[in-house]
């Protein structure tokens, strides 16, 4: 007959060092455990270079974004209610997108840029359905395009 718990009220089986599979914690023959030592990953001169460029965009981006803020009121383009607090990233929507290949060249066009609260660039960037004003603007723009007049 197999051995019981060894916790109190406990009538499970015994699994090892007298206690059952629920009351291992229990056990005071346990060896400690030391954490195993990794080494710090080295970063490739490519991967080095590459964060340096990031950065340097970021800081070039903020410099055109703050330039924008100290030019335009901060009012909100689709619903016209005003911006709180001091100048943040999210309060700047790029119409076309400034990931796209198509749409690169125009990150940096000012008139690419609308300033819009945070829950309306959330909004944008989801479905750009539930902003009519953005949406016009945009489809504005590819017209533009289209016509080589921008």
């Amino acid at each position: 007959m197999p051995k019981k718990c060894k916790k109190p009220y406990c009538n499970y089986n015994q699994f090892g060092g007298g206690y059952c599979q629920n009351h291992q914690y229990l056990r005071t023959d346990k060896k400690p455990k030391f954490l195993k030592r990794t080494t710090i990953k080295k970063v490739s001169p490519k991967r080095k270079a590459s964060r340096k460029e990031d950065v340097e965009q970021l800081h070039k981006d903020w410099l055109f974004y703050l330039e924008i803020w100290n030019e335009r009121p901060h009012i909100d383009y689709e619903t016209g209610e005003p911006i709180p607090g001091d100048a943040s990233t999210l309060y700047f929507h790029h119409v076309l997108p400034k990931g796209t290949d198509r749409f690169k060249k125009y990150r940096y066009k000012k008139w690419n840029i609308v300033l819009v609260s945070w829950q309306t660039h959330s909004q944008a960037e989801n479905d750009i359905d539930f902003v009519p004003k953005i949406k016009a603007y945009r489809e504005q723009l590819l017209k533009q395009i289209k016509n080589d007049k921008l």
